[in-house]
């Protein structure tokens, strides 16, 4: 995400095996933000929100705490008219101001 080439973070992020980091692991939550992200920018809104899940369902109480999520899924909805539970559920977790 560094060069802001969101397509190859995807090609490359589909290279790594995630299920060889602890879902707990705060490289793998990052690597997965910077997932979301390519997705967002490239308006993959539903691929976002299912990486903001994975990341949500192996460490709850670290997603929270991270700005970079709330910039992210900030973008993701704000391209939205209406949201779903789901998002409104993230939002909330990330402390995210609606």
């Amino acid at each position: 995400m560094v060069a802001d080439q969101s397509d190859n973070v995807l090609t490359l992020a589909s290279r790594i095996p995630a299920h060889s980091l602890k879902p707990t692991s705060n490289n793998r939550n990052r690597h997965l933000l910077d997932v979301a992200n390519a997705h967002a920018q490239l308006r993959q809104y539903a691929e976002a929100l299912d990486t903001f899940q994975k990341i949500r369902t192996g460490s709850p109480e670290w997603l929270p705490n991270q700005q970079y999520a709330r910039d992210v899924l900030g973008r993701v909805l704000s391209g939205r008219r209406t949201l779903t539970s789901e998002m409104r559920e993230l939002a909330e977790v990330v402390q995210l101001p609606l």
